[in-house]
């Protein structure tokens, strides 16, 4: 429930208190267009991704040693939160700190040596599948005419099978 809450489609600050998609991203294909569309054109090239990205991973990396530590990539996820949060005239609330909370989940699920640093391969991996999610017409951008694809069918058709209609199983980038 509270994951389907968070895949909404986000209003203006005010209309139900979440953010509206920006700079920290999110699931959801309008979330994704707005923390990395960085020419205003409402689609994101692969270069436009990968750039993002790297700068993002480069600039959290504090001590410099080509890996971000579980503390690192928490506060360069939190450094984003807290912007999009102060754009839109947002106090932080419960969604903030469950953010917060969710950034460190989402830290070991993408440390995948299990070594408590995420090397730039290692993001690498997170970030194709990511894209290719959103990449539904597989044209190396993603933009509005990306079809949302449809559930994927796991047999379960009786009482209580749910689908996310837009294949929402991945993290929110960092």
């Amino acid at each position: 429930m509270a994951q389907q809450a968070a895949d909404q489609p986000a209003t203006a600050a005010g209309e139900n208190d979440r953010p509206a998609p920006g700079v920290a991203g999110g699931h959801r294909k309008a979330a994704f267009i707005a923390a990395y569309d960085t020419d205003g054109d409402g689609a994101v090239t692969l270069d436009e991704y990968d750039a993002i990205r790297k700068s993002r991973f480069d600039g959290a990396d504090a001590d410099g040693d080509g890996a971000l530590n579980e503390a690192e990539y928490v506060a360069e996820f939190q450094g984003r939160l807290d912007q999009q949060y102060a754009d839109q005239g947002l106090e932080k609330d419960e969604r903030y700190d469950r953010s917060i909370e969710q950034a460190h989940v989402r830290f070991a699920i993408v440390d995948r040596s299990r070594d408590g640093s995420l090397s730039w391969s290692e993001q690498q991996l997170v970030a194709a599948s990511t894209f290719a999610r959103h990449d539904t017409d597989e044209n190396a951008i993603v933009n509005d005419a990306d079809p949302i694809p449809d559930p994927e069918d796991d047999g379960d058709t009786g009482a209580g099978a749910t689908g996310d209609s837009n294949g929402a199983t991945g993290t929110n980038e960092g």
